[in-house]
């Protein structure tokens, strides 16, 4: 604010006497001479950051303009030989040696200033880790990485295969970096893990797309965080024309289910999910299963 009250002062004046009427001699020198204190490139910065700086208030998510030109236009301040010649003019103290101490001093005392004042709290940023803590995760990226082909096929929700991808480069039913008609109808068919689908209905689909193996996620299945209808497996329900879990009316055109929710039933291991789906890994979080290739 120091910096542009000054340069906006001195535009100020300088345009004033661009723009005046007097053409005699003297004017035009003190005119030149006046126009030396503010160069054309620090016009031409001042108009940018007084019409950013209108943009950053009128539109906070625009405050990004605004403060490059801020940065750049403190340290013009802070270093110009040209504003501290004003200012030292302005109060009749105008030398090249003081110009010069205040140049170099000014900028080194407010960065000491500035390193002072932020020491502290950049000191706690760093004291704070901040380390990625998931061991059901990590577990689960650590199992696949060395128990699984690397061409193996797995299914999952997207945000998971997302991990999978960069974690283990394995191959993945439904990629979760593109998106088009047909991955969305895929994903839905892929998702039909978490609805209440019969083994072979689910293992059909899965071998459809080449799955060798599909991860169970509890928090999906179980998922208590949203309200009723809000859910990822009330989504599929209501798709599928099924009623929801949970207290609560239906709509009157969903009918109830004639098979458990999947990612549930499995976890009993009964023979019927048995003969196409066998668990290779679980913890407190995920359950990986192999698909069998017999139809």
């Amino acid at each position: 604010m120091f910096v542009l009250l000054v340069t906006v002062v001195t535009a100020s004046v300088v345009a004033f006497h661009n723009l005046s009427d007097s053409t005699s001699l003297q004017s035009v020198d003190q005119t030149r001479k006046r126009a030396v204190d503010l160069k054309p490139e620090a016009a031409y910065n001042l108009i940018h950051t007084i019409l950013f700086g209108v943009l950053a208030l009128s539109t906070m998510r625009m405050k990004y303009l605004w403060t490059s030109h801020m940065c750049v236009f403190a340290s013009f301040g802070l270093c110009s030989s040209e504003i501290w010649e004003l200012l030292l003019r302005l109060v009749h103290l105008c030398n090249p040696k003081r110009i010069w101490v205040l140049r170099y001093s000014v900028p080194v005392l407010t960065l000491l200033y500035l390193c002072c004042k932020s020491w502290p709290g950049m000191m706690d940023e760093l004291s704070e880790l901040k380390e990625f803590y998931d061991p059901d995760t990590v577990e689960l990226m650590n199992w696949i990485n060395s128990n699984t082909p690397r061409k193996a096929v797995f299914a999952g929700s997207m945000q998971l295969l997302a991990g999978v991808k960069l974690c283990t480069g394995r191959t993945l039913t439904n990629h979760p970096h593109y998106e088009d008609k047909s991955l969305r109808e895929r994903t839905q068919a892929v998702y039909q893990i978490y609805a209440k689908r019969s083994p072979e209905e689910v293992h059909e689909l899965l071998r459809s797309f080449g799955t060798d193996f599909v991860i169970l996620e509890d928090s999906i299945c179980y998922e208590r965080r949203h309200h009723r209808g809000c859910r990822l497996r009330d989504l599929l329900d209501v798709a599928n024309g099924h009623e929801m879990d949970g207290p609560g009316e239906s709509d009157p055109d969903l009918r109830p289910a004639d098979h458990p929710r999947f990612c549930e039933e499995i976890k009993r291991n009964l023979p019927s999910y048995a003969a196409h789906f066998t668990r290779v890994f679980q913890n407190k979080t995920f359950h990986v299963y192999k698909l069998s290739r017999n139809k």
